[in-house]
């Protein structure tokens, strides 16, 4: 009995400990159930399934509930199931990784991912940028196991710049002076709904008691960031943060080495020159920072430039406001790389061969660290040496692909838009803290005044969160649109495509403005940089025109053969027999000719060549044939007004002239003369469909723009002859619009 008696007693005490548990398991499980609080995996799935892309709440893992601007990372994807002999790298590091002050177009990944598939045009490469915004190395730790999942062929690592006042940096705000096995402890929790509902209780408790006030709401993260803001060379808290640093990149590159995968690191790049010492003091045996900083300047003007580098690094290491990594660090990535056989490349030499007497300033950086256009494509052209010189890729590369650094700057997707906002977001940042005195508080928002439409959209940007860049490339490129500039516009979708690379609909309106624009050079290289192009039939079909508009017929019959080897649907295929024989007529292949026209006739027994005019030839996108297949069902049963619902849907997706030729009918035949701007876009392409100019000309007569009207009704009479009965009508309203101005 005793002995039973102590079994009952162990499972009681068993129980009771075991209760709590199971109660926040209970209540764990629940808060998933309801969809509380967040996924913080690093990778979820985007809305195609086949595709992984970068969790926008994983910088929450880094940072308390305390900060409303959590940072979030690019939108980047890649495939889950990784395909045979595609290539995958992934970028990893800080803001000047996420090409802060620039968008995802700008960032040196993906300058870097585009030249290399130029390289190997015959792989898919794939560069993944998981660089964000105030992390640092405890976040690429924390990432490590979750990118050895995806199967990477190599990582690349910029880092080190925000060591302590980086989330989990011994100087931060977030967490910087709890002890390293808290911080890891709390890395661990947080994936829990458990430990989010607790997180959020207390911030909601705390700010209660102090609600943040309105210069603390004005700070720029950068601000926000600090703790403790003076770390003093040599410093207690100096040594932690280097410490701290070789730690997580040693724990960092031993897993990545014994996963087998390869690893190239780089040194990190200051602005010394151009900017002076955040806050100089004197501590222990180092002089303050100020001093050195201006005996560099005196040195420099007196022609000492050697002994002037020298001091301008010394007094950016000196700095007691670290926001710039010291040499140390660079010394560190220098040992571990070296004494782990990991590869190493040093932007930093690269980016003073590019500076004058080798130090480095406002040539190449926006502000203390962040690099310009200039630096990013440095830091793009420095990777994929350091990727050939290693044999990387492929042991040999073929030399003639490689393009030079000049001809992708020069061609790149970006406009003035880019570089305003560039502008507006380092001016915001300046005028802060602790580029102003810790007193001041930021007014940029509040005070700055916008001159023009590319300064106004790119302020917008700045003023309000849901505002973003492709939202002002897009309201631009519409600006340019209606004032008639096709190209300009052209090269605000070619933006957006380059901060998207695997939306190809915007590649598609960056080619269609280009054509609009007569430029079928521009047209051409989009359409053949669009994703999937050499299986699209759109984008083969669009090349095909285009080079045969060109005169370049052997062209256009290659872009045919490839439309031909694809699975078409009988509407398409004849639209691509159409075109065939209009190219084989135009260089003169009659026979060819000659055959084609007979499976056009067989598949379309009215298609016909009446007066040596070619017929109309229309390819419309996959991606929104079934709005049009529903537009036309619409019109067909009269039911005009929702065809015209389901057609300006299909132009948000993807304007094409065919959609605008519909909507410009409907209205038309409403007597709306808003038909007048859909039929003129139409018009552009569309050159020879009488029922659009006859349209157009009844419009221009209304208006009373007769100049336009005689250039229209002469299309006309060109198309259907002068003794046409609609004709005679366009001639008879037009004369007595005449005789009414009279």
């Amino acid at each position: 009995m005793p002995k039973l008696k102590n079994k009952k007693q162990i499972l009681f005490y068993f129980v009771i400990i075991l209760f709590p548990f199971f109660l926040l398991l209970i209540l764990e499980l629940s808060l998933r159930l309801f969809s509380y609080g967040d996924d913080l995996r690093l990778f979820s799935t985007a809305s195609d399934p086949r595709y992984f892309e970068i969790n926008r709440h994983v910088g929450e893992r880094f940072f308390s509930k305390f900060e409303k601007t959590v940072p979030t990372p690019l939108s980047q994807y890649f495939l889950k199931e990784k395909p045979a002999g595609d290539y995958r790298i992934f970028v990893l590091g800080e803001s000047s990784v996420q090409g802060f002050p620039y968008d995802a177009n700008l960032t040196f990944a993906r300058i870097l991912q585009s030249r290399l598939q130029d390289i190997f045009p015959d792989r898919t490469i794939r560069v993944v940028n998981l660089g964000m915004t105030a992390i640092n190395s405890y976040a690429l730790l924390d990432f490590a196991d979750e990118i050895l999942e995806q199967k990477p062929d190599a990582i690349l690592i910029y880092t080190g710049h925000n060591e302590y006042y980086g989330a989990l940096g011994v100087a931060s705000m977030e967490n910087g002076s709890v002890p390293v096995w808290m911080k890891k402890l709390r890395l661990e929790l947080v994936h829990l709904r458990t430990y989010q509902l607790i997180e959020t209780g207390l911030v909601d408790i705390l700010r209660m008691i102090h609600p943040p006030t309105n210069d603390e709401e004005k700070a720029t993260l950068m601000e926000k960031m600090v703790g403790k803001d003076l770390v003093p060379y040599d410093s207690k808290m100096y040594s932690e943060g280097l410490r701290q640093f070789s730690d997580n990149m040693a724990a960092l590159l031993l897993k990545f080495k014994n996963a087998g995968v390869q690893v190239i690191t780089s040194d990190l790049v200051s602005n010394v020159r151009d900017l002076p010492p955040f806050r100089s003091m004197r501590f222990g045996i180092y002089p303050p920072a100020d001093s050195l900083y201006q005996d560099a300047e005196r040195l420099e003007a007196d022609g000492f430039s050697d002994k002037a580098k020298e001091e301008y690094l010394q007094a950016k290491d000196l700095d007691v406001i670290r926001f710039r990594a010291p040499e140390d660090f660079n010394d560190i990535i220098a040992h571990l790389a070296d004494s782990m056989g990991i590869y190493r490349v040093s932007l930093k030499s690269i980016f003073e061969d590019h500076s004058l007497y080798g130090v480095v300033g406002d040539n190449l950086m926006t502000d203390h660290l962040h690099p310009n256009i200039d630096g990013q494509f440095l830091m793009a052209d420095g990777f994929l040496e350091a990727l050939r010189s290693h044999g990387m890729i492929e042991e040999k590369w073929d030399t003639s692909k490689i393009k030079p650094c000049a001809y992708y700057r020069n061609n790149w997707g970006y406009t003035e838009l880019d570089s305003m906002i560039a502008v507006l977001r380092i001016k915001h940042l300046k005028a802060g803290w602790p580029f102003q005195p810790e007193t001041a508080v930021n007014n940029f928002r509040s005070t700055y005044t916008p001159r023009g439409i590319v300064d106004s959209l790119a302020f917008m940007t700045i003023q309000y969160a849901d505002f973003n860049s492709i939202m002002a490339h897009k309201k631009l490129a519409a600006y340019y649109e209606n004032k008639g500039n096709f190209r300009q516009a052209s090269k605000e979708y070619l933006a957006i495509a380059y901060s998207s690379p695997l939306d190809v609909s915007s590649f598609y309106y960056a080619a269609d403005l280009a054509a609009r624009g007569r430029d079928s050079t521009d047209a051409i290289r989009y359409l053949e940089e669009s994703p999937g192009s050499d299986t699209s039939s759109y984008a083969q079909f669009t090349l095909a025109a285009t080079y045969s508009s060109r005169g370049n017929y052997d062209e256009a019959l290659s872009c045919i053969r490839r439309l031909e080897s694809l699975h078409l649907d009988k509407r398409t295929l004849l639209q691509v027999e159409k075109l065939k024989f209009n190219v084989q007529k135009n260089s003169a292949l009659n026979v060819d000719a000659e055959k084609t026209l007979a499976v056009i006739k067989r598949m379309d027994p009215s298609f016909s060549e009446a007066n040596g005019r070619e017929n109309q030839i229309i390819l419309i996108p996959e991606k929104i044939r079934p709005y049009i297949d529903r537009a036309e069902a619409l019109m067909k049963a009269g039911q005009a007004s929702q065809a015209l619902d389901v057609l300006k849907e299909s132009n948000s997706i993807h304007e094409i002239p065919y959609a605008d030729l519909l909507i410009g009918k409907i209205l038309f035949a409403e007597k709306n003369v808003e038909a007048l701007p859909y039929l003129e876009k139409a018009r552009v392409e569309l050159k020879g469909d009488p029922s659009l100019i006859y349209r157009l000309c009844v419009l221009y007569v209304i208006k009373g723009d007769l100049a336009k009207a005689r250039i229209a009704m002469s299309d006309f009479g060109k198309l259907q002859g002068e003794n046409d009965p609609q004709y005679r009508e366009l001639k008879t309203i037009f004369e007595e619009r005449v005789s009414e101005k009279k």
